[in-house]
């Protein structure tokens, strides 16, 4: 049975600590490390699917890890959560959908005191669901309420692995046409369908984004060197609209379609 949720990852600050630039070790504050795999669900000796792609860590928390010398500030929105989707090209053209929440979290004291960094420091960390399933909204949601179980005061009924595997486990791929399939994260009841396939593409995020952007000008650009199979770049300082972009100008050129890979 093909299943809605292939894996969910934790990535962020490992145990072999370098710099984006390849140099070991800690060197302060205002460096960015690289990131790494730290744990996933089904665990990596499984044969339920392909293993997660090996360039995950890098692509979920592209900058890399930063180091901080404090965490969450109800006060401060750049210590706030970043909930982002990104899309992964195979080497075979297929997609993997993947949902970002980045966040602050406590230096482990393993890596504190291996790398003498300064007591009661923070690091980038990602939680991630990875998915077959273009439904950003679904994986999205899902994963937020996972977030919220995580940092929630009162916790979860369950051991939070218990919450994941169940999850990852039981919701089918929902088939094109047919019923929708409900499933729950502790008491958030969460929806899942499949457009009929002889129907429109299935578009499951907001074209607000790109056009709030760009200006009708460079937004008719942006859809001419598409179509034209230019090379496009697409840059901006909040990573989170980057998918969100890309995904919307490719869904504008239907019934034609973009076949060549994007990189983040």
């Amino acid at each position: 049975m093909a299943r809605m949720f292939e894996y969910f990852v934790v990535c962020g600050l490992g145990p072999e600590m370098r710099t984006v630039d390849g140099n070991k070790g800690y060197h302060g504050m205002r460096v960015f490390y690289l990131s790494s795999l730290l744990d996933q669900y089904p665990p990596d000796n499984h044969s339920l699917y392909p293993p997660a792609p090996p360039q995950l860590p890098t692509c979920v928390l592209p900058a890399g890890v930063e180091l901080y010398p404090s965490g969450f500030d109800a006060n401060d929105s750049s210590t706030f959560p970043r909930s982002y989707p990104i899309v992964l090209t195979e080497g075979d053209g297929s997609k993997i959908y993947v949902s970002c929440v980045a966040f602050r979290d406590p230096v482990s004291e393993d890596i504190a005191e291996a790398y003498r960094i300064p007591a009661n420091s923070f690091a980038d960390k990602c939680i991630c669901l990875v998915s077959r399933s273009p439904s950003f909204g679904v994986l999205r949601n899902a994963l937020e309420e996972l977030f919220k179980l995580c940092f929630s005061p009162a916790g979860s009924s369950k051991p939070l692995w218990d919450v994941i595997s169940h999850m990852i486990s039981n919701v089918p791929l929902p088939t094109p046409g047919k019923d929708r399939i409900l499933f729950s994260i502790e008491n958030c009841l969460l929806s899942v369908e499949a457009p009929p396939k002889d129907g429109l593409p299935h578009v499951d995020i907001s074209f607000q984004p790109l056009v709030q952007c760009l200006d009708a000008d460079n937004l008719l650009k942006l859809f001419t060197a598409v179509l034209l199979e230019r090379r496009v770049l697409l840059r901006s300082n909040k990573y989170s609209l980057l998918t969100v972009a890309s995904e919307a100008i490719c869904h504008l050129i239907y019934p034609f379609r973009w076949q060549w890979s994007r990189l983040y």
